[in-house]
């Protein structure tokens, strides 16, 4: 084993050589193999590039018009709720009117209106009666006593 130690090792000129060329040589197929992969993804992304940059631009028109679409919304809920909004105030404007003249008639002369009330039935029901004898006469079949 000393005489290993002692033992210089040394490399030849042309083993040198040999091994700068192979590695050289390894070298230049690795760079060239890189070199493919990297033409084939430049490739790739321009195909995306021509696939995406549309699309991008599509989506960015489709997010304004959206974003439009959201503001009419708004704008129309606003006026709709502002236009019911007063009209439910004015139904009870005509509510409360109703009922206060509801109210006041009420108040004034109920037995006069009771008066009136019971006048009114008499004259319906007699109306009535006299409709019905009416019908019936006319609704006779007066044709068997004519034809005998």
């Amino acid at each position: 084993m000393e005489n290993e130690k002692k033992k210089i090792d040394y490399v030849s000129r042309a083993e040198l050589f040999q091994h700068g060329n192979d590695i050289k040589k390894e070298m230049s197929k690795k760079v060239d193999k890189v070199e493919t992969k990297v033409d084939k993804i430049s490739e790739e992304v321009v195909e995306l590039k021509v696939l995406v940059i549309p699309m991008v631009s599509s989506s960015k028109e489709t997010a304004k018009n959206t974003q439009k679409m959201a503001d009419t919304l708004e704008r129309y809920t606003q006026a709709t709720t502002k236009q019911l909004h007063d009209h439910d105030l004015q139904i009870a404007d005509v509510k409360n009117s109703i009922d206060y003249t509801l109210k006041s008639i009420n108040d004034d002369g109920t037995e006069e209106k009771e008066k009136r009330f019971s006048n009114v039935q008499i004259i319906t029901s007699v109306l009535a009666l006299v409709g019905i004898i009416l019908g019936a006469i006319l609704n006779w079949d007066w044709g068997h006593f004519i034809f005998k």
